[in-house]
This record gives structure tokens, C-alpha cells and sequence, in this order.
């Protein structure tokens, strides 16, 4: 399939999912045809190479697995326009990206006649997904948050191609810069205890997740151009993520502190 029949699909899904929302919360033209202008212009620009559509319909992907799985949405009207506004600012580097998106959903959000505390929540979600946190009494967020890290569980092939795709995003760093940044990043979510909060994220991504982040982490780490063969030539090297977990906290101070300033320099998430 063309790259461009799929993202005629891809567009197609979303103007349909778009529409459920839309009914869902009450919001006819003309502000539907407003805000799905502003959702498609945004995600649809030419340097969204993982922060797109299909990153989004992915992400509804997971919201449903959720239901499927027994999870009872409070405000699902909430749930989804968090999803659509996320990422709607996105500037690699920018620390406000999750803000800025923020504001932009409360204005047209409440122009078109969404409730002020369903805005209020889905504003309150998008800033969860900056560090994706748990917010205290809201299971919703949580499903968000891990529909937004679930991409780190896929299959190694499809993992590959995300971490290419963000690699993309950020071409105007070097190869030195942004593998540090990334190395950072990556031991950071590994350092952590739990990565995804809701069930369904720990008993179907959690272990992939690990693995995944692991293969890359020994490839960026090392100072390997990125690239789809080489995170899955990384995986013949070590299969059980644990044991690259094991390696990475074993990270020396003067390494870790490279780590850092780097990543302090280039000002980056890189995710």
C-alpha cells in the first residue's frame, strides 16, 4: 500500500472517530468543521513524522482495548478530546508543547459548547501527558496517559519504526546530541518502577515496553546510528529487558552526568 493511500485511510478513520466525539459531546458546525480543520492542519504537518494521525487513531486503539477490558470511563467525552488535543502543539524542544495544547483545547473546546468541567478535565490530562502521571481520583487520565505510552509495548518491528520516526522529528540535532538526549530519556522510563498505570498497560505492555526500550537504550547508548535494523540487530543481543535494566542502573556517576548535560543542552525530551 502507498504511503499515501494509507494516510488517506488513516485521515479517513480519524474524520469518522472525530464525528463520534463530536456526538458525543454535542457539537455541531459550525465549530465540528473548526476544530477538525485545526486537528488535521496540525497533525497533518510535514514534520509530524510520529506525532500524526496514526498516532492518535493508535491511541484510540487503546482507549477501546480498555473498555473491552472492563474499564468504565467517568467522562469518556473527556478521555477523547484529550486524545485529539495532546499533541495538537508540537515544537521538538519545546517544554510547553502539553500546555500550550492545553489552552488551544480550552478555547475552541468551550467555544463550541463542551461543559466546562469536561474542558477542565481533558485540559487537566493533556498536562498529565507531558511526564504521564497519575492523577490523584481520575482513572480516565490514567487511560490516556498509557494509551500515550502504549506504542513503547508493540511488536520490536513496529517499536523500530516509531523510534526512526521520532528520530525524524528531531533533525536538527545531531547524531551525538540526540542520542544522548534519547539515552536520557530512556534510562529515565526505565528507572521507573511501574511505566503504565491502568491493568490492561501492565499486563499487555509493561514486559514489551521494558524489552523494547532496552534494545534501543544499548543502540543509543553505545553511539549506533538509529535506524529500524539496528534497535532489532540490538535485540540479538540481549532478549530479557531486565537484564538491560540491570545494565542501565549500573550507569557510572560521570556517564550519567554526560547523560544529563547533554540532554540539558539540547533542551529535549526526544520522545
Amino acid at each position: 500500500m502507498s504511503d499515501i493511500k494509507e494516510e488517506q485511510l488513516v485521515e479517513a478513520a480519524c474524520r469518522q472517530r472525530f464525528l463520534e466525539t463530536c456526538e458525543l459531546s454535542g457539537v455541531s458546525d459550525p465549530h465540528r468543521q473548526t476544530i477538525w480543520e485545526i486537528i488535521i492542519s496540525h497533525y497533518s504537518a510535514g514534520n509530524r513524522h510520529y506525532h500524526n494521525l496514526a498516532h492518535l487513531m493508535c491511541m484510540f486503539d487503546f482507549v477501546k482495548r480498555a473498555s473491552k477490558a472492563g474499564i468504565a470511563l467517568v467522562d469518556a467525552a473527556a478521555v477523547e478530546w484529550a486524545v485529539w488535543f495532546h499533541d495538537i502543539v508540537y515544537t521538538p524542544c519545546s517544554k510547553s508543547n502539553e500546555a500550550d495544547s492545553a489552552e488551544l483545547a480550552g478555547k475552541l473546546l468551550l467555544a463550541a459548547g463542551v461543559p466546562a468541567a469536561t474542558v477542565q478535565k481533558a485540559q487537566r490530562i493533556i498536562l498529565a501527558t507531558a511526564d504521564h502521571h497519575h492523577l490523584e481520583g481520575d482513572a480516565d487520565g490514567d487511560v490516556v496517559v498509557d494509551a500515550d505510552l502504549s506504542i513503547l509495548g508493540a511488536p520490536l518491528p513496529r517499536y523500530a519504526e516509531y523510534a526512526v520516526a521520532v528520530r525524524k522529528e528531531y533533525g536538527h540535532l545531531s547524531d551525538e546530541e540526540y542520542t544522548q538526549g534519547r539515552a536520557r530519556v530512556l534510562k529515565g522510563l526505565l528507572d521507573r518502577e511501574q511505566l503504565f498505570l491502568t491493568d490492561i498497560g501492565k499486563a499487555t505492555c509493561e514486559a514489551a515496553a521494558r524489552a523494547n526500550m532496552g534494545h534501543e537504550w544499548r543502540l543509543v547508548f553505545g553511539g549506533s546510528q538509529l535506524s529500524a535494523s539496528t534497535i532489532e540487530e540490538a535485540d540479538t543481543e540481549c532478549t530479557e529487558g531486565d537484564d538491560v535494566a540491570a545494565s542501565v542502573s549500573s550507569i557510572g556517576p560521570d556517564s550519567a552526568a554526560e547523560l544529563a548535560a547533554a540532554a540539558d543542552a539540547v533542551q529535549c525530551e526526544c520522545r
